[in-house]
């Protein structure tokens, strides 16, 4: 079981916690804490991702270092990665950070004179340094024969494919998961205004994640120049793979709920398209079509290929009226259920607490059974041992799951309705007092 534990780090005090649920959300006010549990979650899921990165760089081999030497600029990289993440550390009070992954293997990240320090286990360091020797001889070999085989592209493209799926293989290995690390940040809306121009961006006008996001989204529009049908009918014809037909059918329905229309990105531009004639062009979407549209996509594109990853959300529920808010959950449950994926959420909205609650619920009282009477349909049900619910307060974590209920404490729900109507029955109780 993967675990983590943060002391001291920025707002927050102490956190340790499992971090293998399917799903788990945080909620708490502005600047408790809610990204920076996220975000630490993330960065340290996403080392093996950065690792795979490294190792396909052939330049970084080229001053012929020894293994341990290349884990030490490995390891700058990750510092320098930590940095962007959190802002310089310099700064800083001692923090440590604790990662578990479900090899039981674990790493550490620790201050050390204003720096970050990251550690990793004897074995996890031992076998990085045997694989970056296995890739050091490798490109080795290869510059045997570039004189040889320089023109002629396919073989060195074939090439490439063989090594990274090698590399992604040995990787996993290392650190016991086989998944992709994507993070959706908040202020999605932003990209929708500037989607059309991306290649034109400076490099690093945006945060790291959301620049990574960004490289996304440039990948994603080039596949959604058609209809949602039409990419399915051509997945189906021209790929080998099995397609979730069931899942990807309710998937498609709960994206142009959501999105009200259908987005298509071709020769005329980005639109959203509510029939064949009628259509707004996405800069002028509205702000809740901007803000969920490439978590939908991102989704969908997801469900359709059957890719396991670990996603973080920041605010999904941004600009979305209660029912959107309530198909949006369920579109990222069947993401779960269909592909095995795991989410953090991060939010404000009471509504995304009581659409998960009405999915636990139904898992514990509809079980696995499926019929036409059914008030949740099995693939939006998520057992309530899967899902964990912290409120990040006073520098500190409360488990907010009620397990004998099944459900998320709904007094965490309602505690500032529960603060309106008090204040609302006074004022009630004083216009009877003045005889108003």
């Amino acid at each position: 079981m993967s675990k983590i534990v943060i002391k001291n780090l920025g707002p927050i005090s102490y956190f340790e916690k499992q971090v293998d649920d399917k799903l788990m959300i945080l909620i708490g006010e502005q600047a408790s804490g809610k990204s920076t549990v996220a975000k630490t979650i993330f960065f340290c899921k996403s080392i093996s991702e950065e690792l795979k990165k490294f190792l396909m760089d052939s330049n970084i081999f080229v001053n012929k270092a020894k293994g341990s030497s290349l884990l030490t600029n490995f390891k700058k990289k990750l510092r320098t990665k930590f940095m962007e993440y959190f802002g310089t550390t310099k700064h800083m009070e001692p923090f440590l950070i604790q990662y578990t992954f479900d090899n039981e293997e674990d790493i550490s990240i620790e201050l050390n004179n204003g720096y970050a320090n990251i550690l990793f286990s004897q074995k996890i360091k031992e076998q990085c340094i045997s694989l970056i020797n296995e890739i050091e001889k490798y490109y080795e070999r290869q510059e045997v024969n570039t004189l040889k085989q320089s023109l002629d592209f396919n073989f060195w493209s074939a090439q490439r494919d063989e090594l990274a799926k090698m590399i992604d293989v040995e990787v996993n290995k290392i650190f016991g998961q086989s998944y992709t690390s994507i993070f959706i940040p908040a202020g999605r809306s932003m990209l929708s205004t500037n989607s059309e121009f991306f290649h034109t961006l400076t490099p690093n006008k945006y945060d790291i994640l959301m620049n990574e996001f960004i490289e996304r989204i440039m990948v994603l529009q080039k596949q959604y120049s058609q209809k949602i049908e039409d990419i399915v009918r051509d997945k189906k014809k021209l790929s080998s793979e099995n397609i979730d037909f069931a899942s990807v059918k309710k998937a498609t329905k709960l994206v142009k709920s959501i999105l009200k229309g259908e987005y298509i990105n071709d020769k005329n531009g980005e639109r959203i398209y509510y029939d064949e004639n009628k259509f707004v062009k996405l800069i002028q979407a509205s702000s809740g079509q901007q803000e969920s549209l490439w978590i939908v996509l991102l989704i969908f594109s997801v469900i359709l290929n059957q890719q396991k990853i670990y996603l973080v959300i920041e605010e999904p529920e941004a600009h979305l009226f209660p029912i959107a808010q309530k198909e949006i959950l369920e579109l990222i449950t069947l993401m779960i259920n269909s592909t095995g994926s795991s989410v953090i959420i991060t939010t404000h909205s009471p509504y995304i607490l009581a659409a998960e609650n009405l999915l636990m619920y139904s898992s514990y009282v509809e079980n696995t059974k499926e019929t036409e009477d059914d008030v949740v349909p099995t693939s939006f049900r998520l057992p309530n041992q899967d899902v964990s619910a912290y409120l990040l307060r006073s520098h500190e974590a409360i488990d907010i799951m009620d397990r004998e209920t099944c459900m998320i404490d709904a007094s965490q729900i309602d505690m500032v309705s529960e603060e309106l109507n008090v204040a609302i029955d006074k004022l009630m109780e004083l216009e009877i007092k003045n005889g108003m």
